[in-house]
């Protein structure tokens, strides 16, 4: 895979958090509580920090629920592995399908 350029990053970015919910929040499987705006800028600092490591990550035991005309409940087990340390912690988070 390509890297991308720094100002292709930024779009990214940009348009993330453009279209995200202002007032959109998420809780860390330890409790802390951000905004998605203030996730999103995280993000910016977690680029390259694994590079020329091996990463993989992928999730399992989805469970999702539909909590609301438009709205679900989606809980699972992430995972990341990188050489031979595997991790796992729950998460999840709330969809709303905002398209009518």
């Amino acid at each position: 895979m390509d890297r991308l350029s720094a100002s292709a990053r930024s779009m990214i970015v940009s348009d993330l958090d453009h279209t995200m919910d202002p007032s959109a929040v998420t809780v860390h499987p330890s409790g802390v509580e951000k905004t998605l705006h203030e996730r999103i800028h995280e993000m910016k600092g977690w680029y390259g920090d694994k590079q020329g490591k091996k990463l993989r990550v992928w999730v399992d035991r989805v469970l999702s629920t539909q909590i609301g005309s438009s709205t679900w409940l989606v809980n699972f087990n992430k995972w990341e592995q990188q050489g031979d340390v595997r991790c796992c912690c729950p998460a999840g988070g709330k969809l709303e399908n905002y398209l009518k």
